[in-house]
């Protein structure tokens, strides 16, 4: 992009001495494994990598950038699915890596302090011995960081219940673009205070401050659990079944779905073997009764027969139970195994449009010539059509592009979003117009008020 700058052999000497020689890096090595996250676009190699350790030393990374309007991404686990860490136009990528400590965790106040590095489940083995966990759940668990899922809004398995990463975030201690370190936010579970700058900087992606470390809140860990696996011969009989759960006033911690396509995928690319039906839907409650969940999985399994289930799984062990969990943790694994470079789509719809959404995609996917596949949080309208395509054949990818897009903007059309947990990034900033309309103006206002230099994640999301 015009006008930025790049890093000078004395703007990396600068880098070293803050830094160590040890955390910058030029090698090809460093720049590649930083080039992109699963997203999977074209190839953008930053000039270099520095791993910071302290806010001091992102303050000071970024006043060097913003004084030689150099551009700055900022990586975590790199499992994000829109390229919002993608190095667009080069400059120095900020890995968060080894801020990796989890500071203080405080039962009492049912918090924790933690650096944006720390994984999300080692986070949560950290806490278990404290009986508290941190809810929002996403399918990459093992590798995505605290700080990326800040940054991107992420919710997951368990949204239904407990809510996204937004609604536990407290505070957060962020340095700007030009490298002040701001603290915003109160350790409190509620306030009344002025403009809510915490509620602002989540999901943002890193486009108005590098954040150094969060409070969260926590929720106790429910002492009783249990999943119910269900499988119909029809989309619609899966569909329904949603809703009518939700409608009967029912509180699962999860439901997902898995349509054939991916109950194939998944028995043939891992090693969990499903029963093959139209589709699959799994649900888990939580309580902190046995009476109490054991009430609410016959109320369930009373529903799911009544929506025309032809199999229903009620594990009786721990193993059984993590047995499905893995088998759903297995599906983007197994997409792609069975894809080159498939499109992961992220939509969300109001319940009453999710057929409608769900049999759409099918019909895009039918109209394209695009082999297409619908699983995700339907329990929240949350839905991910996948299109599995190769992005070596050139005319296969552009056609699921198409679908992809003409879906996006459907959902938007019937009062839905272009992103429910995977955010903008490099992938879907075309529909932030469609989106917002006239407001997204007031956005790149923001946007500049924090980052007038524009230096911090440029080509992301605005």
């Amino acid at each position: 992009m015009e006008g930025y700058g790049t890093p000078s052999s004395s703007d990396l000497e600068r880098l070293r001495r803050v830094l160590g020689p040890e955390d910058v890096s030029t090698d090809r090595y460093d720049l590649l494994t930083n080039a992109l996250d699963a997203y999977p676009g074209e190839l953008h190699l930053p000039d270099v990598v520095v791993w910071p350790e302290t806010a001091e030393e992102v303050s000071e990374v970024l006043r060097l950038a913003n004084d030689r309007r150099i551009p700055v991404y900022v990586r975590g686990g790199g499992t994000g699915l829109a390229g919002a860490c993608v190095p667009v136009y080069g400059g120095i990528v900020i890995n968060t890596m080894k801020m990796n400590r989890v500071i203080e965790v405080r039962p009492l106040d049912l918090q924790v302090d933690v650096q944006p590095g720390v994984i999300y489940d080692q986070l949560n083995a950290h806490l278990a011995p404290h009986g508290l966990f941190f809810p929002p759940d996403p399918g990459s668990s093992r590798s995505c960081t605290i700080g990326g899922m800040i940054a991107n809004n992420a919710s997951g398995l368990r949204a239904v219940r407990y809510g996204v990463t937004r609604d536990y975030v407290l505070s957060l201690r962020l340095v700007t673009p030009t490298g002040k370190v701001l603290r915003v936010g109160a350790n409190v579970f509620k306030s009344s205070v002025g403009y809510d700058l915490v509620r602002l900087l989540v999901g943002s992606e890193g486009t108005l401050g590098v954040i150094t470390d969060a409070t969260l809140k926590l929720r106790k860990l429910p002492k009783h659990r249990s999943t119910v696996a269900a499988y119909f011969d029809s989309i619609e009989g899966g569909v329904s079944a949603i809703n009518a759960v939700r409608q009967e006033g029912l509180d699962p911690a999860a439901i997902e779905f898995l349509d054939r396509l991916h109950v194939e995928l998944i028995s043939k690319h891992s090693s969990v073997l499903l029963p093959t039906h139209e589709c699959m839907l799994i649900l888990e409650f939580h309580g902190y009764s046995r009476r109490g969940v054991e009430e609410e999985v016959r109320a369930a399994t009373d529903i799911l027969k009544g929506s025309g289930v032809v199999q229903i799984e009620l594990p009786h062990s721990a193993d059984e139970e993590q047995r499905i969990w893995e088998a759903r943790k297995a599906l983007y694994p197994s997409v792609m195994r069975a894809s080159k470079a498939p499109i992961t789509g992220d939509i969300i719809v109001p319940l009453s449009k999710l057929l409608d959404t769900v049999m759409k995609s099918y019909e895009l996917g039918e109209r394209y010539g695009v082999t297409v596949g619908v699983a995700g949080h339907l329990g929240d309208g949350n839905i991910h059509t996948n299109w599995l395509t190769d992005g070596r054949d050139t005319d296969s990818w552009m056609r699921a592009a198409k679908a992809n897009a003409e879906l996006v903007d459907y959902a938007i059309s019937v009062g839905g979003a272009a992103s429910a947990e995977h955010g903008i990034g490099i992938e879907k900033k075309d529909f932030m117009s469609t989106q917002h309309g006239e407001s997204l103006d007031l956005m790149r206002k923001i946007k500049e008020l924090f980052d007038p230099q524009g230096i911090l994640n440029p080509g992301v999301l605005i």
